[in-house]
């Protein structure tokens, strides 16, 4: 199948290290040389960003609706000259759904159908008001929302932010201290109603030369059964 160009969104895992050091600054007194510290972190960001550029990696995108798992869907990505990414569908393309039957049979499937498509959209509305991380909305929530810093924590140290996109949710952000750099992201929200819960996770891994990559994105929506996860696996140098 032909590639499809989409905008970057590795890059929402380098934004924040940016703003790392600032967190840290308005939480608590830094020793001296800190600012050096950050100017190196910034540094590696923006290194590891311009390393990300030159590989290519499989990404599988799976869902499970009702506990039921179905089989994922695979493209190759890379990143094109001018910085936006190019995904390669493997494998057949993905058939509409055959609906069968008589005629009542047909109008509960396909509602059945539109309901679904009703609900996955709504479950990615959502996640893009977390994820990727938005440079400017991440910075302001910084300024403007309650920052928490939990030191050895119960998933280590980390940045909470609350109310961050909407009242009473919360974007936890866990650090290696030593690098500065992000291992995890936990996101806590909800729908139109507290009870209607989402829950969204970020796992970070490192190739051989360093470089940080988002591998593994989980995405639930207990109350609609929907369960989506995204894995960025077999990293390679592009063959042009």
């Amino acid at each position: 199948m032909s590639p499809q160009k989409t905008k970057p969104y590795l890059q929402w895992a380098i934004a924040p290290l940016l703003l790392t050091g600032a967190c840290f600054a308005q939480m608590q007194p830094q020793p001296e040389g800190f600012q050096k510290q950050v100017q190196q972190m910034q540094e590696a960001a923006a290194q590891n960003e311009q390393q990300l550029h030159t590989y290519q990696w499989m990404e599988s995108i799976t869902l499970t609706i009702n506990g039921s798992q179905k089989p994922p869907k695979q493209t190759v990505v890379r990143y094109a000259p001018d910085g936006s990414l190019v995904k390669t569908p493997l494998g057949p393309p993905a058939q509409a759904p055959k609906v069968s039957g008589g005629p009542l049979r047909k109008m509960i499937a396909e509602k059945k159908i539109e309901e679904f498509q009703q609900e996955t959209a709504e479950i990615h509305a959502l996640t893009a008001k977390y994820l990727p991380m938005n440079h400017e909305v991440f910075q302001e929530a910084l300024h403007t929302r309650r920052v928490d810093f939990e030191h050895n924590g119960p998933g280590g140290n980390a940045i909470v932010i609350h109310d961050y996109a909407k009242p009473g949710d919360e974007l936890r952000i866990v650090l290696n201290v030593a690098t500065m750099h992000m291992q995890r992201i936990v996101v806590k929200s909800y729908f139109e109603k507290p009870e209607d819960i989402f829950t969204a996770s970020v796992d970070f891994s490192s190739l051989i030369d360093g470089t940080t990559y988002p591998s593994l994105t989980i995405v639930n929506a207990p109350g609609k059964k929907i369960s989506i996860s995204t894995a960025n696996t077999d990293f390679s140098r592009p063959v042009y």
